[in-house]
């Protein structure tokens, strides 16, 4: 069976990038991330510049005029999704918001037979759009400390691999706290 593709698309005024390494972390063993996308007035935002390059995520700007609103970046998302699911061979979709007003997209999303993931942060999380998806994955939930009791800075810091090792680790592990064996090997590589 093919791997399946995946599209992670951001809504970065809403979710922010903190966690975005954690989330692709995740979703490799779903699939191949054939998309990254975030949404925001990136002239505002420069000093993520960076962030993003590192990730590999494709920055799509927003032009804010004084009349605009607050949800360019929800619309733009929207739009660019639709034109995935009629135009590319995605078969799951990624929405990185904790916003409600992406429920009608996952219902389209779903409706054509693609698998929709939401994240975002728990406290935020929208329950309608939580029960909406597939599934949804809280950016700010215990895996990151579930295995240890905390997350290990100084590894991070350390060298690449040690990083590696550490990612891989937290992205492996499942519902019970356990690390299986062949799942980090598979996140590994």
């Amino acid at each position: 069976m093919a791997e399946a593709n995946i599209a992670v698309l951001i809504d970065f005024e809403n979710v922010g990038l903190d966690n975005m390494q954690r989330l692709l972390d995740q979703l490799t063993d779903m699939g191949r991330v054939i998309i990254k996308r975030a949404y925001a007035d990136w002239s505002v935002e420069r000093n993520k510049r960076d962030q993003l390059l590192e990730m590999g995520i494709e920055a799509v700007h927003l032009f804010r005029s004084t009349k605009s609103g607050k949800n360019s970046a929800d619309i733009l998302l929207a739009i660019d999704a639709v034109d995935l699911l009629h135009r590319a061979q995605i078969d799951t979709f990624v929405i990185a918001s904790s916003d409600s007003d992406f429920v009608p997209l996952v219902s389209k999303l779903r409706a054509s037979g693609k698998t929709v993931i939401a994240a975002g942060r728990r406290e935020a999380a929208s329950p309608t759009l939580v029960r909406s998806c597939d599934r949804y994955i809280y950016l700010d939930g215990p895996k990151a400390s579930r295995s240890s009791g905390r997350r290990a800075p100084a590894a991070r810091e350390e060298s690449p691999a040690a990083s590696l090792v550490v990612r891989a680790v937290e992205a492996s592990v499942d519902d019970q706290g356990q690390v299986v064996g062949s799942k980090l090997h598979q996140t590994m590589l």
